[in-house]
């Protein structure tokens, strides 16, 4: 068998890491903006990758198929583990305390949990947001995909491997099969960028080629199949290298990725690789920076740095904000302190070390198993008990938040022996799921069935535009065609959805006018009419269902999020500084418009009934997010558990004098 001959070690490649991790530091900061593209740096994480798993397991073709797997496995668990669980357990154990428990807490949980199995690039890929969305932003575990994605390239490529280091000599197959898998990935992920983004960033299938890249380039290098066979090759590829991959840091398409843009990065990462693993000139001072001791340990450093930049970076976002000049400041040093105790009492020991636990592949394995499921658990009961170890206020989730409750015990007499047997139907959007707690109050005190159908973002007669399509659309649908066929004459379908323009976000701080302005411009002639057409759509479909219609007229909404902003460790949040009140008549003027197009509906649809909780909300000139001291709003725009018992009686009333009115 021909032997291989891949250069031992090279300083430079770990280089090449602390390229890959700073650019993706810089870039998660948002420092001036400096690289935009500099999330390609993860593209360079996967083709070194590739490599150096290639360049590790060629060393052990000499093993038997099940000891070389063993022993794979053995020292990807001794380098990946350790570190990652400790990162987990203690991002478990901070969201807990510091993170108050809104539904991005709940994603955030399934992304950390999934995290312990390598699974979370799934959880990511199948939320409704991109890499670059608000929610990831606030999520500690956002980047754990990266790992997700080569975790899983771990479970097949041993055995790719396997494979040609057994067969090349014998089989054009063995060589064959890697590259075409490599080009059935790429074309892969050029369909799924079109088709399906979301799963095209995260999953495996279309980053498969790019792993498989560096792959492909040890076999060809390791067997000198390619050689550059002149310094002034080296250095000129070496440069092109660096001239793709530095394309891609400040032009990378984040809209169009990992196709086509990934194939900048991952070219120019092949070209430097190659120029790497061939005799080099130690003088070139691309060459000479790379394998600067400096830069050498931040490379040795560059997965602890990945472990740690995201969450200490989500944890002062959600607490103090990024804004402050002492926080950009202390955040390179926090994360470097972590970076560095991590590698050297973490990673390194326990990689490096000589026990029985290290030197036994079966013990080794079993014992990060065990340590995998024993975390995951923990981690679980932390995120299930959050009241236990919150710091926050919003661990009163009786007041904070809004909640189903359970039924009324059949042995329990209703109040209005009439309604029972009645339906009320309630569809739209996360507001509709913020009235939970009141649904469920009334539910409980006249004896009816509540049916829900909810869909974050997807608005029903919202009154400001035609309602959203696509995957609304056909949500709206099923929830309108399920309607049909289970309510009875005389039920009443809610409409429950955001009807006034988002004031959280505009800057307030800088003029109060403009941001209104900004708020009410939203509002146009065009879209009214579009929202008019989508109201009269749903009525009337609702009418020929003979049911009655219930309405909620538009609510006050502010210019900050109470939960973001209710504890001493986070009031300092600049999110926090345009306050909690907006004057009534700011409130009034930017529901002119949906009150006029409400009143022409009821004039048009009899059983149309209108519900405005305004009044109870919002009493006096002011309105303000809170009642003395308890939330009625637990962010910017929907109820909390405390909002839902103030309103709870009025809505209660309003059903039954619709009902009364339908006997």
């Amino acid at each position: 068998m021909p032997s291989l001959h891949p250069k031992p070690n090279i300083p430079a490649i770990d280089g090449l890491r602390a390229v890959a991790v700073l650019s993706v530091i810089v870039f998660h900061a948002d420092f001036l903006s400096a690289l935009p593209g500099g999330f390609t740096g993860v593209d360079i994480f996967f083709v070194i990758s590739g490599y150096v798993i290639s360049r590790s397991l060629s060393a052990h073709a000499h093993l038997s198929f099940p000891a070389f797997l063993m022993e794979f496995y053995r020292r990807r668990c001794l380098r990946i583990v350790p570190a990652l669980l400790l990162v987990l357990l203690v991002c478990s154990l901070l969201s807990t305390m510091f993170v108050p428990q809104a539904w991005l807490s709940i994603q955030n949980d399934r992304t950390g949990l999934a995290a312990f199995f390598g699974l979370s690039n799934f959880v990511l890929a199948w939320n409704t947001d991109t890499y670059f969305s608000p929610s990831t932003l606030l999520n500690p575990y956002t980047h754990t995909w990266t790992l997700a994605v080569e975790e899983q390239f771990y479970l097949v490529f041993p055995f790719i491997c396997f494979i040609w280091l057994r067969y090349r000599q014998y089989s054009r197959l063995a060589w064959a099969l890697l590259p075409l898998l490599t080009l059935a990935s790429l074309a892969f992920s050029a369909l799924q960028t079109r088709d399906n983004p979301l799963e095209a960033f995260y999953l495996l299938p279309s980053r498969f080629w790019e792993l498989a890249a560096g792959a492909i380039l040890f076999q060809l290098t390791a067997t000198g199949r390619f050689t550059l066979h002149s310094t002034a090759t080296s250095r000129a590829v070496l440069l092109a290298g660096f001239a793709l991959v530095t394309s891609g840091l400040f032009l990378a398409d984040k809209n169009q990725f990992p196709f086509p843009w990934a194939l900048l990065t991952v070219c120019g990462t092949l070209l430097i690789i190659t120029a790497l693993a061939q005799k080099t000139d130690d003088h070139f001072l691309p060459l000479r920076l790379l394998q600067s001791a400096p830069v050498v340990y931040i490379g040795r450093l560059s997965y602890s740095l990945y472990l740690w930049h995201w969450p200490v970076l989500v944890f002062l976002r959600w607490t103090t904000g990024l804004e402050q000049l002492t926080v950009q400041l202390a955040y390179p040093l926090i994360v470097m302190a972590l970076a560095a105790a991590s590698y050297h009492w973490v990673e390194t020991p326990l990689r490096d070390g000589h026990s029985l636990f290290q030197r036994r592949a079966w013990i080794t394995i079993a014992s990060c198993l065990a340590a995998i499921g024993l975390g995951w658990s923990g981690a679980r009961w932390v995120s299930e008990n959050p009241q236990v170890l919150s710091l926050s206020q919003t661990r009163d989730t009786y007041t904070w938040f809004s909640r189903r409750l359970p039924q009324r015990s059949v042995d329990e007499p209703a109040q209005n022996p009439p309604l029972q047997g009645r339906q009320l139907f309630v569809i739209g959007d996360s507001h509709a799921a913020a009235y939970r707690t009141m649904l469920s109050l009334a539910s409980r005190q006249l004896g009816f069935r509540v049916w829900e159908y909810e869909r974050g973002g997807c608005t029903v007669v919202s009154l400001m535009a035609p309602d959203p399509q696509g995957a609304c659309a056909q949500a709206r649908e099923k929830a309108l065609s399920d309607i049909e066929a289970r309510a009875k004459p005389g039920d009443i379908v809610f409409l429950a959805s955001r009807r006034m323009p988002e004031l959280a976000g505009r800057d307030w701080v800088r003029s109060e006018e403009d941001a209104l302005g900004e708020a009410l411009s939203e509002l146009t002639s065009e879209q009214t009419e579009g929202a008019r057409i989508a109201a009269e759509a749903v009525l009337t479909r609702l009418m020929a269902a003979k049911v009655r219609v219930l309405i909620n007229a538009p609510m006050p909404l502010f210019k900050a999020p109470p939960y973001r902003c209710s504890d001493w460790f986070n009031r300092m949040n600049p999110i926090c500084t345009p306050g909690f009140t907006i004057a009534r008549e700011h409130i009034e003027q930017l529901r002119t418009t949906q009150m006029t197009l409400l009143d022409h509906l009821t004039g048009q649809y009899p059983m149309l009934l209108v519900w405005d909780p305004l009044p109870l909300l919002c009493p006096g000139a002011t309105c303000s997010a809170y009642d003395d001291d308890k939330p009625l709003f637990r962010d910017a725009d929907h109820l909390s558990g405390h909002g839902n018992r103030i309103l709870a009686p009025s809505f209660t009333q309003t059903l039954l004098n619709g009902w009364k009115n339908a006997s």
